[in-house]
């Protein structure tokens, strides 16, 4: 159990709250007037946390190469947010501030992604920057011309700097303990293995095997478990170990990522590869756990293969059905991770098939759907309103609407058409134009 923050509340409140802050010439910083410090007090702090995230997986790039890790690094981000608050209203001397939890499990999951100090510091100076730009446009809105916002506005950045560097000595120490401990462990050395082999190094294969305490020479399947909020890595365990159970497996490498992802191979008996994804298609994982498979395969070139055909799922997935309650395999969205392997290319594809039937708007939105599953049901208007429980009447009036936007009959057969409404339908928001 990780020791509980100590934070030292100064009771009562310090009035209009400049806490410990100096100004570049050692002077006391200026106080903020109430009115201000309510609107800064009554901000959203998870709201201001996601987008600060967002800025700086966007900024750095190492964060932009690790998309899964945008929920921890939101996570870290508020809770730094809400820190800040207190500070700003007096609740809280710099001086007393401790690196809060989802601020030190995300120093922790740097450490096991082998991500280097100087992203950890350098995210919180672009924090630092980013939570003062958003302070700024809330008091210049709340101000208007009034020249205290001016003056607020450089007591924040003050205190925010001295918050920063407050906590850089003990972000510095939590990192270089827990590398310590880290490459020594065995899920280091697992992890670094399983890297290895994922980077196409050449490995003795009954070495790696040791080290990873998973026979490598066997056919896997490769599966990827991911949460939308962090977790302490139990649940996605968990919901993996529950897949192997229902494919009757045993041999099983699990590799935690951060706190939102685990990697996994299980290892598969004598299921054929067809058998095998069958099964894990048909199982349910616990809610808010979303399992994504590659192709089973043989070796280390399976291993490496069915892992990236399983994150590729992921990523579609997570776009195109982020409430998936059952197992996605590759299979299911090979043809459309092809499609759009170059997405602008798949972009002009798209409006040149669908043309006025590409609009954005939400009424082109249910005549694709409709239109779609038409096609994918034979042409039939029964099953597609079976299939999208809607009236048989509905589906033909649909369908006759969206001929009429096409400028051509829907003909079951044109595959063209029917995969251009497919990559529509599933990822909207990447291949249409924005709203007019």
């Amino acid at each position: 159990m990780r020791p509980a923050a100590r934070h030292v509340p100064v009771e009562p409140a310090a009035p209009l709250a400049a806490v410990g802050a100096r100004d570049a010439t050692g002077a006391a910083a200026e106080p903020i007037p109430p009115r201000l410090l309510a609107v800064l007090a009554s901000g959203d702090a998870a709201g201001h946390g996601t987008r600060m995230a967002e800025a700086l997986h966007q900024r750095i790039p190492e964060l932009m190469a690790a998309p899964d890790l945008l929920p921890e690094t939101a996570a870290s981000c508020t809770a730094n947010v809400t820190e800040i608050v207190r500070v700003l209203t007096g609740r809280l001397p710099v001086e007393s501030v401790e690196v809060s939890d989802p601020a030190r499990d995300y120093v922790l999951s740097l450490v096991h992604r082998r991500l280097p100090l100087a992203v950890l510091l350098r995210g919180y100076r672009v924090g630092q920057n980013h939570l003062w730009r958003e302070f700024a446009v809330l008091l210049r809105d709340a101000a208007g011309d009034d020249p205290s916002a001016t003056v607020a506005l450089a007591t924040i950045e003050n205190l925010l700097f001295e918050y920063v560097d407050h906590l850089s000595d003990q972000l510095v120490t939590i990192y270089q303990d827990e590398l310590e401990r880290w490459v020594r462990s065995p899920a280091s050395v697992r992890r670094d293995t399983v890297l290895e082999i994922l980077a196409g190094e050449d490995v003795d294969v009954g070495v790696a095997s040791r080290r990873a305490g998973y026979e490598l020479r066997g056919r896997h399947l490769a599966v990827v478990a991911t949460l939308d909020t962090p977790d302490d890595g139990q649940v996605l365990a968990s919901a993996v170990l529950g897949l192997v159970g229902a494919l009757g497996a045993g041999d099983t490498l699990l590799v935690p990522v951060g706190r939102t992802t685990l990697w996994a191979w299980i290892g598969l008996g004598e299921w054929t590869d067809d058998e095998a994804l069958e099964r894990a298609e048909a199982h349910v994982p616990p809610a808010g756990v979303r399992l994504c498979a590659g192709h089973p395969g043989v070796g280390l070139d399976g291993f490496r293969s069915g892992h990236e055909e399983a994150r590729l799922t992921a990523d579609l997935v997570a776009v195109e059905d982020p409430s998936c309650r059952k197992v996605a395999s590759y299979r299911t969205i090979e043809l459309l991770s092809l499609l759009i392997a170059d997405l602008e290319r798949s972009r002009r594809f798209v409006l040149r098939q669908l043309g006025p039937l590409a609009d954005p708007g939400a009424g082109t939105a249910g005549l694709r759907e409709t239109t779609l599953a038409f096609l994918e049901h034979g042409g039939s208007h029964t099953a597609a309103a079976r299939a999208k429980h809607l009236h048989k009447n509905t589906v033909y009036t649909r369908v006759r609407r969206a001929e009429r936007l096409l400028g051509r009959p829907v003909v079951v057969g044109d595959a063209a058409l029917q995969d251009a409404l497919r990559l529509a339908v599933a990822l909207p928001d990447r291949l249409l134009p924005g709203p007019r």
